[in-house]
C-alpha cells in the first residue's frame, strides 16, 4: 500500500495537468499555440484515470481504520464522514460530466467550469482544509490549479505537439502566464507549508521522512526555474535560427516537474510534522537520516545547520552543476542539462545533510 499510494498521487497530478493544459489551450488562438496530437480517447481515459487515482488516499484511510472497526464500517465511514471520501464522490460526478463534455465536444467554458469544480474537490480533501477549512480549501485549490495550469501547458507543448513549434509566439502569452502562476504557487505553497511545518522548525523537520521529502521538493524546484529561464531565452534563438528546435529543452524542464510530482505523492503518504518532537517519539525519525548521521535520534531540540568543509564543498559543486546547465545549452545538449540538474539535486541535498547537526 505504501508503494502504490505515491503512484496514485503521481498519476493524479499528471492527469490533472494534461486535462487542465488541454482546456487552457482551447482559449488560445490557433496561430499562437502548438498543434497538438493528443487523441480524444486519451483525454477521456485521463478523466476516468483521475476518478480511479483519487481513490488512493481513500484506500490508505480505509486500510488504517479497518483493523480497529472492521472493513465494512471503515468503508462506510470514510465515504460518508471523511472529507476525502465526500470529495471523491464529488470529483467522481464532475469527472463523469467532464467525460461527457469532452466526448460531445461541449463548450470550452463548460469544460473549464467542470475542471475548476474538480480542482475545488481536491482542495476540499486536502489536509490543510481539515485544519482550517476556508484557508485550506482556497490555498490548496489555487496551488493545485496554477501548478497544473503551468505544467499542463508545458507537457502539451513538450510531448503532445507536432510540426514546427513557434516558441517565440507561444512565449508572448505563456511567459506572463508562467510568472503569474509561479507567484500564486509560491504564495499558496508557503501558506500550505506553515500549516504543516512552522518556518522556525523547517530544519528540524528534516529528521522526519516528511521533512526529507519537503527538502527534496524545494531543491528540485531550482532546476525547474533554471530551465524556465533558459527556455525563455530560447525565444531569441528561435528568431535567429528558424531550424532550432526548443522542444527537447521543454521536455527537460518537464522531467523535473515529474520528479516533483512523485516527491509530492510520497509526502501525501507521510504524517505532517505539526509537533516535530512528538512525531519523532511516536513514529520515529527518518532511518536514512539516522544512518547518515551515524546516531539514534530521540529529540530535535538542538537541531541546526552548521557549515563545515564537506558541506560547503558539496554546495559549491552543486552550483557548478547548475552552471553546467547553461553550458549544455550553449552546446545544444539538453540531455546533459537534465543530468546536470539531477546531479545538482543530489549533491545539494547531501550537502545539506552534511551540515545537519543534532
Amino acid at each position: 500500500m505504501g508503494f502504490l499510494i505515491p503512484l496514485f498521487e503521481f498519476g493524479n497530478y499528471l492527469l490533472y495537468s494534461i486535462l487542465v493544459g488541454h482546456v487552457a489551450l482551447l482559449f488560445v488562438a490557433a496561430d499562437r499555440k502548438p498543434q497538438t496530437q493528443i487523441a480524444k480517447p486519451f483525454l477521456l481515459l485521463s478523466t476516468l484515470g483521475i476518478i480511479i487515482f483519487t481513490l488512493g488516499p481513500i484506500l490508505q484511510t480505509i486500510y488504517y481504520f479497518k483493523e480497529g472497526v472492521g472493513l465494512s464500517i471503515a468503508i462506510r465511514a470514510v465515504f460518508t464522514d471523511f472529507q476525502v471520501g465526500r470529495a471523491w464522490i464529488f470529483i467522481g460526478f464532475m469527472g463523469t460530466f467532464l467525460w461527457m463534455a469532452i466526448q460531445l465536444n461541449a463548450s470550452k467554458y463548460l469544460q473549464a467550469f467542470l475542471v475548476l469544480l474538480m480542482i475545488l474537490g481536491v482542495g476540499y480533501s486536502s489536509h490543510v482544509a481539515s485544519l482550517s477549512f476556508w484557508i485550506g480549501l482556497f490555498s490548496h485549490s489555487l496551488h493545485f490549479l496554477f501548478v497544473t495550469l503551468w505544467t499542463g501547458i508545458l507537457l502539451h507543448v513538450a510531448w503532445f505537439s507536432k510540426g514546427e513549434l513557434h516558441w517565440g509566439k507561444i512565449l508572448r502569452w505563456f511567459t506572463p502566464l508562467a510568472l503569474v502562476s509561479l507567484l500564486f504557487i509560491f504564495i499558496s505553497g508557503f501558506i500550505l507549508m506553515i500549516y504543516m511545518v512552522e518556518p522556525k522548525d523547517y530544519v528540524k523537520a528534516w529528521v522526519l521522512p516528511y521533512g526529507q521529502m519537503l527538502l527534496l521538493k524545494h531543491i528540485s524546484i531550482i532546476p525547474i526555474l533554471f530551465f524556465a529561464i533558459i527556455n525563455g531565452v530560447l525565444a531569441k534563438k528561435t528568431f535567429r535560427f528558424a531550424s532550432f528546435n526548443p522542444r527537447p529543452w521543454i521536455r527537460g524542464e518537464s522531467i523535473f516537474i515529474l520528479i516533483i510530482f512523485y516527491v509530492t505523492g510520497v509526502m501525501g503518504t507521510l504524517s505532517p510534522p505539526h509537533e516535530i518532537d512528538f512525531t519523532v517519539k511516536s513514529e520515529g525519525p527518518s532511518k536514512w537520516v539516522e544512518w547518515f548521521l551515524g546516531r539514534n535520534i530521540t529529540t530535535t531540540i538542538t537541531t541546526h545547520l552548521e557549515a563545515n568543509f564537506q558541506s560547503v564543498l558539496l554546495m559549491v559543486v552543486s552550483l557548478l552543476f547548475l552552471m553546467m546547465i547553461l553550458l549544455s545549452f550553449k552546446k545544444a545538449k539538453p540531455l546533459l542539462g537534465v543530468l546536470c540538474g539531477v546531479c545538482f539535486i543530489v549533491v545539494l541535498y547531501i550537502g545539506f545533510m552534511f551540515s545537519l547537526t543534532i
